[in-house]
């Protein structure tokens, strides 16, 4: 498997953490899209490029990560979904897809990485 067939969509409001995590999946190989806010988000997942991995922000304005969650699930039921959020204690109540993946803000890009690794492996492009 070659990650550079995988498509990442991240999906992040503040810009710095935003270009961080795009950097940093870069790197590792994965080819990012990368949106500022949810509705961002939606409008990169109607394009004809096929998205193959969520990591979204839970708290965003506009439409917050669950939404762009379920919207992928809507699509691609078996989406993997990587949530970064200071409160992923509260992903559950609001109505998070299982199954899921959550990582604490704040956190290392070698946490990230890890953390996609885990959900990517066995996928192809």
């Amino acid at each position: 498997m070659t990650r550079t067939a995988l498509r990442a969509l991240v999906a992040e409001d503040d810009a710095i953490v935003r270009m961080l995590m795009v950097d940093t999946l870069q790197e590792d190989g994965y080819e990012v899209l990368e949106a500022k806010d949810g509705t961002d988000a939606f409008r990169l997942m109607d394009s004809p490029d096929d998205v193959r991995l969520i990591v979204t922000d839970f708290h965003m304005p506009g439409f917050d990560g669950v939404e762009v969650a379920r919207r992928a699930r809507a699509r691609h039921p078996a989406i993997p979904l990587l949530f970064v959020s200071a409160r992923s204690d509260l992903l559950t109540a609001a109505g998070a897809p299982e199954p899921y993946t959550a990582l604490r803000k704040p956190f290392t890009m070698a946490e990230l990485s890890e953390a996609v690794s885990k959900l990517t492996d066995g996928l192809k492009g």
